[in-house]
């Protein structure tokens, strides 16, 4: 398994993916039960289970395909089932990370045609300034060729 390490406050992580590079692995780092739990809930658990009606007491009612059948002692699913839904993970949060960088390459786009924008406009208001400043300095020189010409007269 390629991957790498780092050392964290004190403790050394290694992460990295499995030999069909399709698994991010990790090692040394300790998670809530909270998200352990969640974790082992397939993606169609958690939409049957927002989809189930619930009891009074709050709690989704047991279905009728977990009815008679014992539960496992331990709550753990198999390896698989971890594995898929680790996958399922993955494969989402690559496609979000392709959805953020679609959306910063067109705002960066709109941020270069802003500044294009802007740059065309001063660089337009600069040429008008200057071609003022250039009537303005023929009209001075103009006149001042009239008054030399009357006072020579």
């Amino acid at each position: 398994m390629g991957g790498s390490e780092s050392s964290h406050g004190g403790r050394k992580v290694s992460f990295g993916l499995d030999e069909r590079e399709q698994v991010r692995v990790l090692q040394g780092i300790r998670l809530s039960e909270d998200v352990v739990n969640r974790m082992k809930e397939s993606p169609q658990s958690k939409r049957d289970n927002q989809r189930s009606p619930r009891a009074s007491d709050g709690t989704a009612p047991p279905s009728p395909a977990t009815e008679g059948k014992p539960k496992s002692p331990t709550g753990i699913k198999s390896a698989h089932h971890l594995h898929s839904v680790c996958l399922w993970h993955s494969h989402r949060y690559e496609r979000e990370q392709a959805l953020v960088q679609e959306e910063l390459l067109r705002l960066a786009k709109r941020e270069r045609e802003a500044a294009s924008e802007a740059l065309n406009t001063a660089l337009q208001r600069e040429r008008n300034n200057t071609n003022e400043e250039r009537q303005r300095a023929a009209q001075l020189v103009s006149n001042k060729k009239l008054q030399y010409v009357s006072i020579q007269d």
